[in-house]
């Protein structure tokens, strides 16, 4: 029987290019020092081979770069109280005045995403002058986000906890004094300010320098990874909108920026 001569030339496998992505994401965040200093600083690094299609927009940024007595009434408002209703408003600002840089009447596969925090914002009982809760402003701009395709990334109760999840698992024991979970914003329990956050970030050595502000050097995107794991782990499902117990959406935002960075 004749064998087969096998040929010696190597086997080289093949694969198509994929196409990589026109998509830019832009994310406007509601903290205008942490989170903005996470997605310029941290989430740039991790990702570096697609920074360029992330566009942070802060917004506080024009008005911290003015003294407080040459701020306008709007500006002042923005300092001394970030709603989820102003960062709408924000990235429609930003949308309408670049629309020439940027073209987002032909990119359609552009992603717009918000970065809120439950805190306070889903309070029925706090009533503003017009007679408006803070829960019904909050309805208003889910629901506008909803009607412009914006999406949203919201922690409950806080971003720190999105940070914490680089580092740590998050302690659920009722029974213990650090357990993470008592302090979210659920239907049995209002928001409570707290430092627990960055207290446990300190705790842990990567604390927040002037409680604020973002060590880079303390992330990377080997922990970033371990971020998304861990917060998919506390989300629902089927997924909801946002958190309305411990847990935090920031990972999704983070699983669009990753897709994109595979194509690289």
């Amino acid at each position: 029987m004749a064998v087969e001569k096998m040929s010696s030339l190597p086997f080289t496998p093949s694969r198509i290019k994929q196409r990589t992505s026109d998509k830019i994401i832009f994310i406007v965040c509601e903290g205008s020092v942490t989170e903005w200093e996470y997605f310029e600083n941290v989430v740039n690094s991790a990702f570096e081979k697609v920074k360029s299609k992330i566009k942070v927009i802060n917004i506080l940024e024009d008005a911290l770069r003015k003294p407080a007595k040459r701020r306008t009434t709007t500006e002042a408002k923005l300092v001394s109280s970030s709603h989820p209703l102003n960062l709408v408003n924000k990235m429609d600002e930003f949308k309408r005045d670049n629309e020439n840089v940027y073209d987002f009447t032909t990119h359609s596969e552009d992603e717009f995403w918000l970065i809120m925090d439950v805190d306070d914002h889903t309070d029925p009982t706090i009533i503003d002058k017009e007679q408006k809760s803070n829960l019904d402003k909050w309805n208003e701009a889910i629901t506008a986000c909803k009607k412009r395709s914006y999406s949203y990334a919201v922690s409950n109760p806080f971003f720190e906890l999105w940070l914490l999840l680089h580092h740590d698992k998050v302690n659920t024991n009722p029974d213990d004094e650090n357990n993470d979970a008592k302090w979210a914003v659920t239907a049995n329990h209002a928001y409570e300010p707290t430092d627990h956050f960055k207290e446990r970030l300190s705790a842990l050595g990567v604390g927040l320098h002037d409680k604020k502000h973002i060590k880079t050097e303390h992330y990377n995107k080997e922990k970033v990874l371990v971020a998304m794991g861990r917060a998919k782990e506390l989300d629902t499902e089927p997924p909801v909108d946002y958190p309305t117990d411990l847990g935090t959406t920031v990972y999704r935002l983070l699983k669009k920026i990753e897709e994109i960075d595979s194509q690289y």
